[in-house]
């Protein structure tokens, strides 16, 4: 047997998610949980929900201060969450 070009399972399974329009849900998931996980407990004790829509993470924090804070870098946290993740999921954050 000849070895051809040899891919992972799982960038299989993403393309074909990807091709069909089955990621969607996945995204969101996976946006919340960069959400959780880069911004840590110091961050995520202010968050009062996250909701993911169309490349938009939308994020309700309690504390007015961190949230200004958040909006400033914004540009920075959206290339953190995407790293996080692996690809270009979150294009903007909204904060509420």
């Amino acid at each position: 047997m000849e070895k051809k070009d040899a891919q992972l399972l799982s960038e299989i399974l993403d393309e074909i998610l990807q091709q069909n329009n089955l990621d969607i849900g996945l995204n969101a998931s996976r946006a919340k949980e960069a959400w959780r996980e880069v911004m840590g407990d110091s961050v995520t004790q202010y968050t009062v929900s996250l909701h993911f829509n169309n490349g938009t993470l939308y994020v309700q924090l309690s504390s007015p201060i961190l949230r200004n804070e958040l909006f400033m870098n914004r540009r920075q946290l959206i290339a953190r969450l995407n790293a996080h993740i692996g690809r270009d999921v979150v294009s903007k954050i909204h904060f509420k």
